[in-house]
């Protein structure tokens, strides 16, 4: 199915569903299923019936705030998508629209008021123009959405579309129970614990930011006056030098104070569809300036790479404190390779699945037991007072938010490679 395909002739036609209502009734989930193929199978009757070019079903995840793909087809290419998140608060409206409304038929969606926010982040990159969404109900409760993603011109959806994208929504509902309770929730259990962690840690974050909020006040008030102390007409050396040692603490203080205050935080950011190769070429320059002279820098991508749903400056920050923990681990200078590539990994149904890895590797001290169990902890580092002991948390942290994760892979005196896997949402950009 070409990317410009229009509707089939007979599309929108009551008649024209019967045979697709007819497969989807018999679609079954025995006690050999597996998830995945019912899904897939479903997805393609669904892109066939209604000629669409990407089909996706999405989870709600972490009490509601977010929806989780579990799977997306890319029909022309055959290409399966998972793991990528929306969260909420980046896109309240949408979000909205799925307690309120049975289908969100939206001809238009770069413009309409359900979609419209989807509009720069996720719809213009891909190209769709059009979205036919219907809610997955089980319980009576929403518990996800399944996604009809037109690409080409804008298209009119009918009666009898919208009424049928319902049926396949509640086929999957219909699926979803069918199939073994606990093999169904798999899936998402690792992540729904691993963000119950990430809220226990913001929680302390929130609690520490508070105290860092009023502590930083403090700290401001001690540095003016430790500046007026300096400018003392004739003041000994010796007391000048001192002097700006306390300046020099303080602005450490005030540093850490505020890398707490921003891990207590959880403000909407603006996930967009991006490109990694891209993402990177930008950071380049600023990586190499960090690193200096004595650290040699390679950035290598091994063909082509997909593309992944992700705030840009969160992706920065994240490649940011990778790279800094790596030069910190070379005193001595050494090698900083950066890898990225398209990689088939286990998830978490024991599926295999395509993710975008990134390598960040150094020639680095290494780390020893203790501290690789201990890395991804708040406020523990082995830098003694230059270290706030949460550049890993909040690389963590960014990585979660975006349906991935983070791997260490370090042994003392053979260096660190810190592994992470981001969700795909499309193919390499071309």
């Amino acid at each position: 199915m070409s990317a410009d395909t229009q509707q089939g002739e007979g599309s929108g036609s009551p008649a024209s569903f019967e045979a697709e209502r007819m497969q989807l009734a018999r679609l079954h989930a025995s006690p050999a299923s597996r998830l995945r193929d019912l899904w897939l199978q479903l997805s393609e009757i669904a892109a066939r019936a209604l000629n669409v070019e990407r089909v996706g079903v999405w989870i709600l995840a972490d009490e509601d705030r977010a929806l989780r793909c579990r799977y997306l087809l890319q029909f022309s290419s055959q290409q399966v998508f998972q793991g990528a998140v929306l969260r909420a608060q980046d896109f309240p409206n949408y979000f909205q629209a799925l307690q309120q409304q049975r289908t969100i038929a939206a001809d238009d969606a770069l413009g309409a008021m359900t979609t419209g926010e989807l509009r720069t982040a996720y719809l213009e990159p891909l190209g769709i123009t059009s979205l036919l969404d219907a809610p997955i109900y089980v319980g009576g409760k929403v518990a996800g959405v399944v996604c009809h993603e037109h690409i080409g011109a804008p298209r009119t959806w009918s009666e009898a579309e919208s009424d049928f994208a319902a049926t396949i929504a509640d086929t999957i509902a219909r699926v979803y129970g069918e199939y073994e309770h606990r093999h169904a929730e798999t899936a998402l259990e690792n992540y729904q614990m691993h963000l119950m962690e990430l809220h226990r840690m913001e929680a302390l974050g929130r609690m520490a930011a508070g105290v860092a909020h009023d502590f930083r006040g403090i700290v401001s008030i001690a540095l003016g006056f430790t500046e007026l102390i300096r400018r003392i007409p004739n003041l000994a050396p010796q007391a000048d030098h001192y002097a700006q040692r306390v300046i020099e603490a303080l602005q450490r203080g005030q540093n850490l104070t505020q890398e707490i205050m921003n891990f207590g935080k959880d403000d909407p950011v603006s996930p967009r569809v991006l490109d990694i190769g891209a993402a990177l070429s930008k950071c380049s320059h600023m990586f190499r300036v960090l690193l200096g002279a004595g650290i040699r820098l390679r950035v290598r991508s091994s063909g082509s790479v997909s593309r992944v749903f992700m705030d840009a400056s969160q992706f920065e920050r994240m490649m940011l404190n990778l790279v800094i923990n790596a030069r910190d681990a070379m005193p001595s200078g050494g090698d900083l390779d950066i890898d990225y590539q398209d990689a088939i990994i286990g998830d978490e149904d024991d599926e295999r699945a395509t993710y975008v890895a990134i390598y960040v590797r150094d020639s680095g001290v290494g780390m020893d037991e203790m501290t690789r169990l201990n890395a991804f902890k708040p406020f523990f580092t082995t830098k003694g007072d230059r270290g706030t002991g949460l550049g890993l948390v909040i690389v963590d942290q960014i990585v979660a938010r975006a349906g991935g994760r983070v791997k260490i892979d370090s042994e003392v005196g053979r260096g660190t490679t810190l592994q992470v896997y981001l969700p795909r949402i499309a193919g390499a950009a071309r």
